[in-house]
């Protein structure tokens, strides 16, 4: 059963505000706790729980469990943050920060500049790349699961799909809720089981739109009606050459031909690790640091204007001294 507004869980811990989506198994909700601080609940759908057969619910229970244990390990500036989750009426639930600020989605600029769409891109990717490493898969990487924080150029990486590894009939749903032009063929295919480089796709997708302000092809259409994937550069053509090509090869239709790693992929950017990487707290277009740097130029102006007008001054007297000497007076010889 579904929770509705003023519902509370936890004897009071948490009271619903109202319902955010459905997936295939599973209910977000935004709450808020004691505090009057807002979070995010996700849990699995009690009636698509019905559906399944007592050994495939336990099954599924169990995964969404494991996997919220797991998310509780992505520790990352760039990943949504997870609570203890705990159980509501034999429902299991996850809790997470709510982060306020638009999505990427939302962004008023359709076509981003090279650079700025390059941090949000090595801000995802190092956090996919944290993800990873604990035997997780994000598995709906898109524009609009990825929140800048507080409207800064902090990008957040929300909403994981912690249902991914079930397979059962009704992962054919899965189908109908894939995101068009984000998605990978593979999480087409009923039984195949999503990888790293399921994400790649994905993430690679997401620069896609975000420096052409066009979402991709469907990988689906693709692949049986064999739709040819317009390059990026054909679009936009201010997208340089090796990012182009790293757009394409992310988003290979056979996951061998794409990168075999998140940071494999951030390399073919140039986004090297370890090698100068932007202050992702300190943005390279931090207005606060401008405001500062200009204030600094402009005082060191108007002192050196200062010092200037203080010289004409100086000058004149030095060139011409207003008490003078007396020149000699002739005197009469004798």
């Amino acid at each position: 059963m579904a929770w509705v507004e003023g519902d509370q869980l936890q004897s009071g811990k948490y009271t619903v505000e109202k319902e955010l989506r459905r997936g295939r198994f599973g209910i977000t909700y935004l709450v808020k706790n004691k505090n009057s601080d807002r979070q995010i609940i996700k849990t699995l759908d009690g009636n698509s729980l019905t559906s399944l057969n007592q050994l495939d619910r336990e099954r599924l229970e169990t995964l969404f469990s494991q996997e919220a244990f797991k998310l509780m390990r992505c520790q990352h500036q760039h990943i949504v943050k997870f609570a203890e989750p705990f159980k509501e009426a034999d429902s299991s639930c996850l809790v997470m920060e709510y982060v306020a600020g638009l999505n990427l989605a939302e962004r008023d600029q359709l076509q981003l500049p090279e650079q700025e769409a390059l941090v949000y891109i090595r801000q995802i990717g190092e956090a996919l790349t944290v993800v990873h490493k604990n035997n997780l898969i994000h598995g709906d990487v898109q524009p609009e699961n990825i929140i800048l924080r507080g409207g800064k150029p902090e990008a957040v990486l929300i909403d994981f799909d912690l249902s991914l590894d079930f397979d059962h009939e009704l992962t054919t749903r899965r189908a109908e809720e894939n995101a068009p032009g984000f998605s990978p063929p593979e999480l087409y295919i009923k039984g195949t089981k999503p990888t790293q480089t399921s994400d790649i796709y994905s993430l690679a997708a997401t620069l896609y739109v975000l420096l052409t302000g066009k979402i991709p092809v469907d990988a689906l259409k693709r692949k049986l009606d064999n739709i040819h994937l317009q390059e990026p550069k054909e679009i936009n053509p201010q997208i340089s050459d090796r990012i182009n090509q790293a757009i394409l090869t992310g988003m290979r239709l056979n996951p061998q031909e794409r990168s075999q790693s998140v940071q494999e992929w951030l390399d073919s950017l140039g986004l090297i690790e370890n090698e100068t990487p932007p202050n992702t707290n300190q943005p390279i277009w931090n207005w606060d640091k401008k405001i500062q740097f200009w204030g600094v130029v402009i005082a060191g102006i108007a002192a050196f204007a200062a010092l200037l007008q203080g010289m004409g001054a100086i000058i004149p007297i030095l060139t011409n001294p207003s008490t003078q000497s007396p020149s000699p007076t002739a005197t009469n010889k004798p």
